[in-house]
């Protein structure tokens, strides 16, 4: 009987949303009303769920990678919202991460010790965006025009309808379409005009990026409990201070003052805009588990960062040279949501090195990184405005300081 009345609610829905768009669209089977009478279907749902994954593939010359991301997204109209996926990046056990929206108020939650209350939803999604690949957005663009900026699929060019094609068990036209520098093909359904598959890929010579998005078990106009919206996660809400003093010096902080910072254990000193935060961070990978030690420094509209980490010696055995360099830039690239605009080769006291700049939305990151030894630093630099002359200034005042301290001995 329960299976009987969820599947009458799912006909119901369909019918009442979109069997007027789903006719119009069986007779112009062209790219472009194909996609506009699914934007006008997903915009009129009165409640969506889906359980799906992300699969990313990295392949280049030295080797490649390939790192799967399962999502969760739930959405009942007006406005409630949540969007969970499961990051394997630093550990193979994965890290959960949720956004969620109440109807009143909105939170992050970064397993395992973040819980945040955020200024509203289209701040947590923004802040989701880069470390999802984008997937908090693909359908919540679509369920809620306009509330998180432009959607990928509407900003679509050079669209064109490859042909029909079955995908796990739903017949969908298959639809083709450029975004910057990413070829994109869309699997949407013949019967109900949801989006079953995304497949975006980029070429940069000779390295190719494939992020192939999978959406299933997919039900809409169908109940939702508000518990799902009233996520609790298993932390206390972290404070934040919000003081009008605060907030003057967000806005207002002046010049930078920049200060030694000098980290004996670290075996290196550096030029800081204020005193940094430290913090240590245990990571598990393939090759083991190993220390990493951050010290970061905010002077708005700048962060500068510093780490080193040792790393196990199989690490490096298997992963040496530019191939280790390279996956380090992509994890960079990855959390920030940002596009590589250039990088080059560096030496420090003859180690090898890398430089690396990053175009972000509204910034610009730079990195450089050093491997010595066992031990490798990295020093990075986020500037969250506008490109302005003091920019190559104020890089070069930070990377330009950074020395390595010898070990000291003791006095016999």
């Amino acid at each position: 009987m329960r299976t009987t009345s969820r599947c009458l609610a799912l006909v119901v829905a369909i019918l009442a949303c979109g069997l007027p768009l789903i006719a119009q669209a069986r007779r112009n089977t062209n790219a472009t009303t194909i996609l506009n009478n699914m934007f006008s279907m997903y915009s009129r749902l009165t409640s969506y769920q889906d359980d799906g994954i992300l699969v990313v593939t990295l392949d280049g010359p030295t080797g490649g990678t390939i790192e799967k991301m399962p999502f969760k997204t739930f959405f009942k109209r007006p406005s409630l919202f949540r969007f969970e996926w499961t990051d394997y990046a630093i550990t193979k056990l994965g890290k959960t991460k949720v956004i969620w929206f109440n109807g009143k108020e909105a939170f992050t939650y970064w397993e395992p010790d973040s819980f945040e209350k955020e200024e509203s939803l289209s701040m947590a999604v923004a802040g989701a965006t880069g470390i999802s690949y984008g997937t908090v957005h693909t359908v919540s663009d679509l369920m809620l025009p306009g509330e998180f900026g432009g959607s990928l699929l509407k900003s679509l060019t050079k669209v064109s309808l490859l042909g029909e094609e079955v995908f796990e068990g739903a017949p969908c036209y298959r639809i083709k379409g450029i975004d910057g520098d990413e070829t994109v093909e869309l699997w949407v359904g013949k019967v109900d005009l949801l989006l079953r598959r995304m497949r975006r890929e980029e070429k940069r010579g000779d390295d190719l990026s494939i992020k192939e998005e999978i959406r299933r078990k997919i039900q809409v106009g169908q109940p939702i409990a508000e518990i799902v919206f009233n996520y609790k996660p298993p932390i206390a809400l972290t404070p934040r201070k919000e003081s009008n003093v605060d907030i003057d010096k967000l806005l207002n902080p002046g010049p930078p003052v920049w200060t030694e910072f000098r980290s004996d254990e670290g075996r290196f000193s550096v030029l800081m805009p204020q005193k940094p935060v430290s913090q240590a961070a245990s990571i598990e990978t393939m090759q083991g588990r190993f220390e990493q030690h951050m010290f970061t420094a905010s002077h708005t509209p700048i962060v500068c960062m510093i780490g080193y980490t040792d790393l196990p010696k199989q690490t490096l055995a298997v992963n040496g040279g530019d191939a280790f360099f390279d996956g380090i830039r992509d994890q960079f690239i990855k959390e920030l949501g940002g596009k590589l605009e250039s990088e080059s080769p560096l030496s420090l006291e003859g180690h090898a090195g890398r430089e690396i700049k990053v175009h972000m939305f509204k910034g610009q990151l730079r990195v450089r990184l050093f491997l010595v030894g066992d031990r490798l630093y990295s020093l990075s630099v986020i500037k969250f405005d506008n490109p302005s002359e003091s920019d190559e200034e104020i890089f070069n005042k930070f990377f330009s300081s950074f020395k390595l301290n010898p070990v000291s001995k003791p006095i016999a």
